[in-house]
């Protein structure tokens, strides 16, 4: 039986950290699992990842950086996930459409209009879209430290009221979507993992 799942949330809440450990077990367990990335896991989704996480890349509006993220999930979409789900596998995606309505529409002022996101993700998705999202919810402060110890991207870079208004922006956004789940991720790893392998095992019965 093939899922799609997607692991979102806040830059720092863990989520790859937690989709590399699902995958693993999955894989354990003999379940053909494709593990992604967004924007990434194709050639042009990596350029495209290159050009929207660089800081030299400066300032752009929400709409570019909607198109953009939405270009490189379309492929990514058309050349992986669907070939994957069509063999009976499972896709584990680290993040998907709800990062862009979360930092495109939801956390910036002015945003996107939230059914302009949800037209564009029903366009590029087609008959593909995710089985199930998990937004791993941290606090702004918590997901900080955890990022203290890398580098930041552009977006990463961007002040702490910003990423107040993300973390609010994806409890509102798994209020609004249906496929969407919300794990309390300041828990201890392997709790988090539980909560996420026994939703799989939901999923794959």
């Amino acid at each position: 039986m093939s899922v799609y799942v997607q692991l979102d949330g806040a830059d720092g809440c863990g989520k790859s950290s937690q989709a590399q450990a699902l995958v693993e077990w999955l894989r354990a367990q003999g379940r053909e699992t494709l593990h992604v990335r967004e924007p990434g896991s194709t050639p042009v989704g990596e350029a495209l990842r290159n050009l929207l996480l660089a800081p030299a890349t400066g300032h752009l509006q929400p709409v570019t950086e909607a198109l953009l993220f939405s270009a490189a999930r379309a492929e990514l979409v058309a050349q992986q996930v669907a070939p994957a789900l069509a063999r009976g596998g499972v896709v584990v995606a680290e993040r998907g459409y709800l990062s862009t309505l979360v930092y495109q529409a939801l956390a910036t002022s002015p945003g996107l209009p939230t059914d302009w996101v949800f037209d564009v993700t029903r366009a590029v998705h087609g008959a593909c879209l995710p089985d199930a999202v998990f937004v791993l919810d941290v606090g702004a402060d918590v997901a900080l430290a955890r990022r203290a110890a890398r580098a930041s991207d552009r977006i990463e870079a961007r002040p702490a009221n910003y990423h107040a208004r993300v973390r609010e922006g994806y409890r509102r956004a798994a209020a609004l979507d249906p496929r969407a789940h919300l794990l309390d991720a300041s828990r201890p790893f392997d709790a988090v993992q539980q909560d996420l392998r026994a939703a799989l095992t939901r999923l794959l019965a």
